[in-house]
């Protein structure tokens, strides 16, 4: 069967993810400013808003993988699958983990040693840097995948309900990490992402017509996503300013349902950026484009750029390298990546 055409949306909400890693990166250190000050108030609210960009990129990837594969999957496809899949993520991972064991060693203590052992406890939890652990969790749904793609086209019940299935699962692994026994790595598990993996294959198959439902009620789907997103920084603020007090999973609804909004907004907002803004389309292309790169990357550039953090005293010169923050940790990274693309590209 021949391949479904391409989505050049895909690259677009690429973009939009990649942008809000880099403000959630870019600001964290802003949100430990004092209380009650309006540097600190604005940058968290663009921090915590910030964080639909992982159940973004997971929903992507379960978009891609289902739109891809759900016509033409075959029992015989799984060693490719996976030979395929994982070459591409594994060493990457495994490279830049050890690159980052070594930086942050540098960085931070002024020398550099290597324990094998405890490099591979990095390299299973994702912990060699504070952003790889996602590297763990598409690891995981690739290794799931081959099982998941024949169930769902077995059984045309589980293909109907992948999306309750998904919460379920996710629900209830918040239920058992939260009020029977933790557990490990419970950030970096694929149960903590399952709703919005499945909300993404769900997507992936039915992909034209849920295009066309999410044209249809864009005013919808983005005054959901306004008000699930204002709800859950409004209850962080409320907190952080000891207002109000709520318990962690009114937190939790009102992230996934903000997270499960955002990539149906995302859908409409970049077909008619394609349809009716060409130049920034194709930034926005080539930004999403050059994501994985700018996702590996950007944590050094802000690491060195930290070195030369103003004290918190002079809150206008904090403002301004928050802002640099923002501006390098995108644009000098996706400068990087281009030149790494150019000089392998000559290379060839």
């Amino acid at each position: 069967m021949p391949s479904r055409p391409k989505l050049p949306e895909i690259d677009l909400i690429r973009a939009i993810a990649i942008i809000a890693v880099v403000l959630i990166h870019s600001t964290s250190g802003a949100t430990l400013l004092p209380i009650g000050s309006g540097s600190q108030t604005i940058f968290f609210i663009l921090n915590k808003a910030s964080l639909f960009t992982v159940p973004l990129f997971i929903w992507i990837s379960g978009v891609v993988l289902f739109y891809t594969y759900y016509d033409r999957w075959g029992p015989g496809m799984s060693r490719v699958f996976w030979t395929k899949r994982l070459q591409r993520i594994l060493i990457p991972y495994v490279l830049w983990s050890l690159f980052y064991y070594l930086f942050n060693q540098f960085m931070f203590h002024g020398t550099v040693g290597f324990d094998i052992i405890y490099f591979i406890k990095l390299l299973i939890s994702g912990n060699a840097s504070y952003h790889l652990y996602y590297m763990v969790i598409i690891v995981q749904f690739y290794l799931l995948f081959p099982l998941l793609i024949t169930v769902v086209r077995r059984f045309s019940w589980v293909r109907r309900a992948l999306i309750p299935i998904g919460i379920v699962i996710q629900a209830g692994a918040y239920v058992i990490h939260h009020e029977v026994q933790p557990l490990p790595e419970y950030a970096s598990l694929f149960v903590s992402y399952s709703g919005v993996f499945t909300f993404g294959a769900f997507v992936g198959i039915h992909y034209s017509a849920i295009a066309a439902w999410s044209e249809r009620y864009r005013h919808l789907t983005g005054s959901i996503m306004c008000l699930a997103g204002a709800t859950f920084v409004g209850m962080l603020l409320l907190h952080q300013y000891g207002r109000a007090s709520f318990g962690n999973s009114w937190f939790e609804m009102a992230l996934l349902v903000y997270c499960m909004a955002v990539p149906l907004w995302a859908v409409q907002w970049s077909l008619r950026r394609l349809a009716d803004s060409p130049r920034l389309s194709a930034a926005l292309t080539e930004l999403g484009a050059a994501s994985f790169g700018i996702y590996l990357v950007h944590p050094a550039l802000l690491t060195l750029w930290g070195r030369l953090t103003p004290i918190q005293d002079q809150l206008w010169l904090y403002d301004l390298h928050t802002i640099a923050s923002i501006l390098i940790g995108a644009l000098c990274s996706w400068l990087l990546v281009r030149m790494y693309a150019a000089m392998k590209k000559g290379s060839a």
